[in-house]
């Protein structure tokens, strides 16, 4: 499993949109769009895609980083996740 962290994200972005778009690259697990744990819960504008293809993950991390999406440059790559920065 691989998981990808997508940034710079438009505020109003939608999972089964970036379900849509990695999908081109292999098959999506899980998708999570971070959001502000305040009562706003407003979109921190950067989620996490599940890849269970390391592979097919880096194609797509590959391909994706610096795209023009809908106003904005995406930076993709490998996520840091928290058992990985504690080692």
């Amino acid at each position: 499993m691989t998981t990808i962290y997508v940034g710079n994200l438009p505020f109003d972005a939608q999972a089964e949109t970036l379900r849509n778009i990695f999908s081109r690259y292999g098959r999506v697990t899980q998708i999570e769009l971070v959001r502000d744990r305040r009562a706003s819960r407003r979109s921190r504008s950067y989620g996490l895609i599940d890849m269970p293809q390391r592979s097919e993950a880096r194609v797509a991390v590959d391909e994706l980083n610096g795209q023009y999406f809908r106003g904005m440059f995406l930076r993709v790559r490998p996520a840091k996740l928290t058992h990985e920065l504690d080692a």
